[in-house]
């Protein structure tokens, strides 16, 4: 077993106290603050001079620097209980800040006409065989072509208003949270692997219907609801502005991940997927392609996962029930061992769904996942590892690369129970072709 060992906290946050929610609707005097943080020794580790908008970045590492920046400005953080409108203060020990952050601006998702492949599909659920590239909802730089454009087409439903948040830490959150503030998508990380912890919730009823006039969903007129078939809980409005609908997509893969999502089509559906993450009876099993093969053949691993502190787009490996991200459990198998033991066909079974967690326990055990740039497995470790200095597989390994494109990782399992008739659904999806490819010729003894 894998497990990393304790460490202390270099931070202190004290809890949430209010979701902002329209900027019209606030007023700086009046309005409680969002976050309180009290600064101090261990906070100056790696500098002896720390700007606000520097600080408040490694507190709220969900938050761009842009908005809290803009936060700064318009009166949102007060210091030792004076307003501090100067990103460059420089913050000194025992300092105490009460900080609220401007919310982001609404995004809109419009029905699109994209293929997907409907593995199945009844009235209460749809799951999906994701193909790679595609990233599972909008969110900043990802305004179209998204499995929400797709599902509100397939589903003849208008375009809606999805709001979007940064929970203080949502790539943290255990799926205990689905359906509180951590179902908030984020604005600054779309790219999660698989994020049982971030859900979005619109509920896609009466599919195949005539697509009605576009909607404006921030109108006191419309609601959720009123899109729902047979809706029946209210559960759309459950961590949500009554006026904003999320789209009922209960767990999410990563853009360049391909496989298996499921997607509830009415309240009571997302409420039976969302306990069934929540109590993780939800079967899931990924294949993935690594560098090198795992010491033993078949383990568990037990880590923290959170924001990396030096790079706050991607997700780092802490010690076990530390205070720096969530705990975070996979179980692994070796299916195959590849290119004369310098790859391996790996099955990875998730016990929690933390942000990018198979990517970072891969790379955490030394063996990580074929192609992944973020996660030491792109072009430069796999030439080191495969090609081993040798012209022919190193040119092999080139072609392996190019061939992927991305992280070599496949959803290729998923069961739960139906939530209407209870009965245990399993679906199995076939490796893509990129991803077959690969495996061939990793298999391939002439090559390596």
């Amino acid at each position: 077993m894998f497990r990393a060992g304790l460490a202390t906290g270099r931070w202190h946050r004290l809890p949430f106290v209010q979701q902002l929610t329209n900027l019209r609707h606030f007023q700086v005097s009046a309005a409680l603050p969002e976050h309180s943080f009290q600064v101090d020794a261990d906070d100056f580790k790696k500098s002896s001079k720390l700007r606000l908008d520097a600080y408040l970045a490694a507190q709220l590492p969900q938050t761009s620097r842009a908005r809290l920046q803009a936060s700064i400005k318009g009166g949102l953080i007060t210091v030792n209980g004076s307003p501090q409108s100067k990103a460059s203060y420089v913050v000194k020990q025992g300092d105490v800040l009460l900080c609220s952050v401007l919310p982001p601006p609404p995004l809109e998702a419009a029905p699109e006409s994209i293929p997907l492949d409907i593995v199945f599909e009844d009235e209460h659920v749809i799951v999906v065989n994701k193909t790679a590239d595609m990233v599972m909802h909008p969110a900043p730089g990802h305004y179209t072509g998204t499995m929400v454009n797709a599902l509100l087409y397939h589903c003849g439903l208008p375009s809606v208003k999805l709001a979007v948040a940064d929970a203080t830490d949502a790539s943290m959150v255990d799926s205990t949270s689905v359906g509180t503030d951590s179902s908030l998508i984020n604005d600054s990380e779309i790219n999660d692997e698989d994020e049982d912890d971030i859900g979005i919730e619109l509920l896609l009823g009466n599919c195949n219907q005539q697509p009605p006039e576009q909607m404006s969903i921030g109108t006191a007129s419309s609601s959720p609801t009123s899109l729902l078939q047979n809706s029946n809980s209210g559960l759309s409005s459950v961590g949500s502005d009554a006026h904003v609908i999320r789209p009922g997509i209960v767990h999410r893969l990563d853009k360049g991940t391909t496989g298996l999502v499921v997607v509830a089509k009415t309240d009571l559906a997302h409420l039976s997927l969302c306990g069934q993450f929540k109590d993780r009876s939800v079967g899931r099993a990924y294949h993935g392609l690594t560098l090198g093969v795992p010491q033993s053949s078949k383990g568990r691993v037990e880590t923290n996962i959170g924001r990396d502190f030096r790079d706050r787009k991607k997700m780092a490996a802490f010690e076990f029930c530390s205070t720096r991200g969530r705990n975070a459990a996979s179980n692994y198998e070796v299916l195959e061992t590849l290119a004369g033991g310098r790859a391996a066909l790996v099955e990875w079974k998730l016990e929690t769904g933390r942000t990018h967690q198979i990517r970072v326990h891969s790379k955490y055990i030394g063996n990580p996942l074929i192609a992944d740039d973020t996660y030491s497995g792109g072009s430069g470790a796999a030439v080191s590892v495969l090609g081993g200095g040798k012209a022919q597989r190193v040119a092999a390994t080139h072609a392996v690369i190019k061939v992927l494109a991305r992280p070599a990782l496949h959803a290729k399992t998923l069961a739960f129970d139906h939530p209407v008739t209870g009965e245990r659904m399993q679906f199995d999806s076939e490796l893509p072709e990129d991803f077959k490819e690969a495996l061939d010729m990793l298999r391939n003894p002439t090559q390596f």
